[in-house]
């Protein structure tokens, strides 16, 4: 893990219009986990897209481990993001989601089912991710709902 730290990053989509991110700053703890809750177009996809390296910021710093990283390519950032809809790919189980980072950064294979079950159990989704089947909006539902949970201090939900 790496504290990822933001100086005054801003966003501006239209030249003379308020941006859409504008002069953020913080910084992460080691390990600590982290969200970003807003109503919808308060700017919260494009500061995570610009930490992941997908969005160029218009002005700001941003820094991973200490350094400054707003040159870096995705893949060479070594970051991940979540995103708001219930899978990153639909098509693929929960299990292989979740497994997807370690494929694509070429984690050790053996190594991925330990991974997968403890992001799961993170999360509190341990029976999706074990390959039972829900239905797409009792599987986003869950998902939700352990995350909203797990965010008001309620610690894990079980899928049982």
């Amino acid at each position: 893990m790496a504290v990822v730290q933001t100086r005054d990053l801003t966003k501006v989509f239209k030249e003379g219009q308020l941006g859409a991110v504008n002069n953020v700053n913080f910084e992460t703890r080691e390990g600590e986990f982290l969200v970003f809750l807003g109503p919808s177009g308060s700017g919260k996809t494009t500061l995570l897209r610009m930490i992941a390296g997908l969005e160029t910021p218009t002005s700001g710093e941003i820094l991973i481990g200490g350094k400054v990283v707003n040159d870096l390519s995705p893949r060479d950032r070594r970051i991940a993001m979540v995103f708001q809809s219930y899978a990153l790919y639909p098509h693929l189980s929960v299990y292989k989601n979740i497994a997807f980072p370690l494929k694509a950064q070429k984690v050790k294979k053996e190594l991925h089912k330990q991974k997968v079950e403890w992001a799961a159990s993170l999360l509190g989704i341990g029976a999706l991710a074990a390959g039972f089947r829900l239905s797409r909006a009792t599987h986003a539902g869950q998902v939700r709902a352990n995350l909203n949970a797990w965010q008001r201090g309620y610690g894990h939900v079980s899928t049982s």
